[in-house]
């Protein structure tokens, strides 16, 4: 309905537009070296940044995995220590470091993808190669399982979109890919090497199917009957600008619904509709669904309806890939200070650019 709804205020046949869109070639308005410089600056950042962040961890648990293969696997030690690096990280705050490590690191993947392919320069596909081993790094280096996944789904995303139209013989190896590295890190990383293996299948699907789905059972049964309404309190809180204390939604819905005695604290994010009806109850969860649906649908006419060039076209990229993540975690985790974060960068890239440029050649 949100769809339809789109349309007709924009005044746009959707199908007609989408299709001349993807026909479109993808054009670099930036293929000079002032855009290197400008990535070079945004990706040395990101890196300190990360690498700032991998300093503050007593121990990065991958390196603690990888080491221990030798020997017998600690499970009890990698789930403390996965916790150490995420959930109860407290040197400093961690969205701050995820802003930059979880949304720009693969977004900046994501253009040297696109220039990779489309200026052919061994130079952008070295920093492509070397990037995306890193962020791959990064994405395992906390042993969870979500990023990881998240991120080649991205590069596939993108891929199709360079390509304009879906090669359903990659989204068989995508899903073989995806199956295969959950099977290995239940097995080798969640202790399910001694387990039978309909036990690791069972887990595997489990983690797919039901992975949002189970939470957002809790969400609703949890809320009002063992917990009020929140009416706001878990949504972000700024710098403690608004006078309520953050409620920790994902956390005590872990424990009060998922919880089996464990002595890790998880998490246990769903798709957004939880955490609206958690706070507003049914009236504002079916609005907030209708007015996502006109939102995002309103976004994306405008990226179609503008020239298909490369940045345009990373961002879009990325917007396809995000529009995703509501079906999987709150609303303001997806949006929050990340869309200022993406403002400034393409302010940078495209402003900075027509500065450097004029600069260096007058």
């Amino acid at each position: 309905i949100g769809i339809i709804i789109s349309n007709r205020i924009m005044n746009v046949d959707f199908k007609t537009q989408f299709n001349k869109y993807i026909n479109m070639p993808i054009i670099d308005n930036q293929p000079g070296k002032e855009f290197l410089i400008i990535f070079i600056i945004i990706l040395s950042v990101t890196l300190a940044v990360t690498m700032l962040y991998f300093s503050k961890l007593d121990e990065i648990p991958i390196n603690y995995f990888i080491r221990s293969l030798a020997n017998e696997v600690n499970v009890s030690e990698l789930a403390k220590l996965r916790e150490a690096s995420t959930t109860t990280f407290n040197i400093g705050k961690l969205h701050r470091y995820k802003y930059f490590m979880a949304q720009l690191l693969p977004f900046l993947v994501v253009i040297s993808f696109l220039k990779s392919r489309i200026s052919q320069r061994k130079l952008w596909y070295s920093i492509l190669v070397l990037l995306t081993l890193f962020t791959m790094y990064r994405f395992v280096s906390d042993l969870q399982k979500k990023p990881i996944l998240d991120f080649i789904i991205l590069l596939f995303i993108t891929s199709w979109i360079l390509r304009g139209k879906i090669n359903w013989k990659q989204i068989g190896i995508l899903f073989s890919l995806l199956l295969s590295m959950l099977g290995l890190m239940y097995y080798y990383i969640m202790g399910m090497g001694d387990r039978p293996f309909y036990v690791l299948i069972d887990a595997v699907f489990s983690r797919l199917i039901l992975g949002q789905t189970m939470p957002l059972y809790h969400y609703f049964t949890l809320f009002p009957n063992v917990h009020d309404f929140l009416y706001g309190t878990s949504l972000p809180n700024p710098a403690g600008l608004f006078p309520f204390e953050n409620f920790p939604i994902t956390k005590w819905v872990f424990v009060n619904g998922l919880n089996r005695s464990w002595e890790i604290v998880g998490t246990a994010p769903s798709a957004f509709v939880g955490e609206i009806y958690a706070n507003f109850g049914y009236p504002i969860m079916l609005l907030s669904i209708l007015v996502l649906a006109i939102s995002l649908q309103m976004i994306q006419i405008q990226f179609i309806s503008k020239p298909r060039t490369l940045l345009l076209t990373a961002f879009y990229s990325y917007f396809v890939y995000l529009s995703s993540q509501f079906a999987l975690t709150g609303a303001f985790v997806v949006v929050h200070v990340y869309l200022i974060i993406f403002l400034l960068v393409a302010i940078l890239f495209r402003d900075g650019y027509k500065i450097l440029h004029k600069v260096l050649h007058q």
